[in-house]
């Protein structure tokens, strides 16, 4: 309950896996509260929440999520990353690490970004997710 309430009463962007909607940033649209601080300070503790009181969820979706909201904030903070596309770069990097966080598995989650959640994936991507 204590999770639901911080996502409906701070950041209802946070609610979800969030997998859909790092799909839609990396396809071209601008979403710029899903990918917010407050969106990530709600989405940690909500995950941890969820988690700890046993209901049957999935970690991976709101894992991509949290380390897409945390390449959003360093690439503000990293000039080379103030361009649509070079951030774009970095947050198919940052899906593909945070499946690699959920399974432990850093080729599945490098082919997970590959697949599933980037429309363009350049080998300079490819290569960052793998570092990631």
């Amino acid at each position: 309950i204590a999770s639901a309430l911080l996502v409906y009463l701070f950041a209802p962007a946070a609610s979800g896996s969030g997998i859909p909607e790092v799909k839609t940033i990396l396809n071209g649209f601008v979403m710029p509260d899903v990918v917010s601080l407050r969106t990530l300070c709600i989405k940690i503790p909500g995950l941890a929440l969820s988690v700890a009181a046993g209901m049957s969820l999935g970690k991976e979706g709101p894992l991509v999520h949290v380390a897409v909201c945390w390449a959003q904030l360093l690439s503000g903070i990293f000039l080379q990353f103030q361009n649509e596309g070079k951030r774009r770069e970095l947050f198919s990097a940052a899906a593909a690490a945070g499946v690699s966080t959920a399974f432990g598995a850093p080729l599945g989650g490098v082919l997970f970004s590959l697949e599933e959640v980037s429309s363009f994936f350049p080998s300079r991507t490819l290569i960052r997710a793998f570092t990631a």
